[in-house]
């Protein structure tokens, strides 16, 4: 389990871009054959988990709850480019550049899980189905009807860890 750089008991300051970097270091100092991993992302930690995927394309599983699609649209709904001393083209290149979900997940050949709760109203339910689209078969898509986006997995536990076991339990 690899924290984010500022979080938890990690060191660092968090910088989104440098935090893709540490993935590829995570996966490298894991040292196990691509086969033996499963990624987990659950919100803003589905940008790692997806990049992580996109790294190691040979990976067993992924996994994704409450998961963003389209950072640049969860971005502009909190911030305006000129806040942050940019163009909106700046962000949109920086954005195609780092975080093109749906040509990272292209490339990853393991099992999907999306799982999502209809209610969630800080990443929208949307944003589940598309990042299940742009999945490889073979995939599942969990929506939960209960909870929402910080509740998921409290008012879910028996059928999401039912859920997580049975995904990790079809990988071969």
């Amino acid at each position: 389990l690899a924290e984010y750089r500022g979080y938890g008991m990690s060191t660092g300051a968090p910088a989104l871009t440098a935090m893709l970097g540490d993935v590829e270091r995570i996966i490298a100092a894991i040292d196990q054959s691509p086969e033996k991993l499963v990624f987990f992302g659950r919100s803003v930690g589905s940008l790692y988990a997806i990049h992580a995927a996109y790294h190691a394309p040979e990976a067993a599983g992924l996994i994704l709850e409450s998961g963003i699609a389209d950072p640049l649209e969860r971005l502009l709904l909190r911030v305006e480019p000129r806040e942050l001393g940019v163009t909106l083209a700046d962000i949109e290149a920086a954005v195609a550049r780092d975080l093109d979900h749906r040509a990272k997940l292209s490339h990853f050949k393991g099992t999907s899980l999306v799982m999502h709760t209809r209610h969630d109203g800080l990443v929208d339910l949307t944003h589940g189905e598309r990042l299940y689209q742009w999945t490889a078969q073979p995939k599942t898509l969990k929506i939960f009807e209960r909870g929402n986006h910080n509740s998921i997995l409290m008012v879910n536990q028996q059928e999401y860890f039912q859920t997580v076991q049975d995904f990790l339990e079809s990988l071969p």
